[in-house]
């Protein structure tokens, strides 16, 4: 359902809420294999942060001080703290919302984070990549072609199980890239966050957050590899779980794998 200018899907009820936010080149529907589960237990909002789904034509810049309004705006009538589940640059979303508004957040979930041992190269090569594809594809190509084409490359860098990459999921990629336009405010959302994050200090923030944090990372994820968890301090309110046969989104690659140790956490 819109909320203003931002698109979400709620399901599920309950007394607490919890809060999905993809990665980048994703949208809410990329959630499709644990919000089911997740909907039994909780109401969840499944978010289309602005610039990506069918909120791309909707978001400013500072990107995360934005993203940290539309949350206030999406939270306003929740009455108890959240729960934040965050993949990617949704991680790092969740992370920045929990710093700002401590009170706000009950626990949070932090997937395959970038920022924690510096911005991966790919990250910044990635931003690049639909516009040079677009450049290659000459103007008769089908903007479905495209589309299709730019997408899977997105979706084959995300996971690690091929099984992963069925219909369902090319077609959440794929979401993103269905006009110019809005490959257009892709790009310009992933040089924004490319350059904000480069001045987040992420380690020092991680370790200051005042609510229990899990972050997880697929052992097989090429975009923000496993070995940034070593930057991390657990302790009784921080822990790390690595997930073995999984890409940059564990819970497309490993949904079950990702909800058994995600639901302990959350109760």
């Amino acid at each position: 359902m819109p909320k203003g200018e931002v698109y979400v899907r709620e399901t599920g009820t309950g007394d607490h809420t919890v809060v999905l936010l993809h990665g980048f080149s994703d949208h809410s529907g990329t959630w499709c294999r644990v919000a089911p589960t997740l909907s039994e237990r909780y109401r969840v909002l499944a978010v289309d942060l602005p610039g990506f789904g069918r909120s791309a034509e909707h978001w400013t810049a500072p990107l995360f001080d934005h993203y940290v309004d539309v949350l206030d705006d999406l939270l306003a009538g929740t009455e108890k703290p959240v729960s934040l589940i965050g993949n990617s640059l949704g991680a790092v979303t969740s992370l920045v919302y929990a710093s700002a508004r401590p009170a706000r957040v009950r626990r949070v979930v932090l997937s395959d984070m970038p920022g924690v041992a510096g911005i991966p190269r790919l990250w910044t090569r990635g931003a690049r990549l639909p516009v040079e594809l677009s450049r290659l594809l000459t103007r008769p190509v089908p903007a479905p072609l495209v589309q299709r084409t730019i997408g899977a490359l997105y979706a084959r860098a995300a996971v690690h199980r091929p099984g992963s990459l069925d219909r369902a999921v090319r077609t959440a990629f794929s979401a993103n890239f269905a006009t110019r336009r809005q490959v257009d405010a892709l790009l310009s959302v992933g040089r924004h966050a490319i350059h904000e994050l480069g001045r987040l200090p992420i380690p020092e923030m991680v370790h200051a957050l005042d609510m229990p944090a899990l972050l997880v990372w697929g052992a097989r994820d090429r975009l923000t590899p496993a070995n940034a968890a070593r930057r991390v301090d657990a302790d009784g309110t921080r822990r790390v779980v690595i997930i073995p046969d999984a890409g940059h989104c564990p819970h497309l690659d490993a949904p079950q794998e990702f909800l058994d140790v995600v639901l302990p956490f959350l109760e």
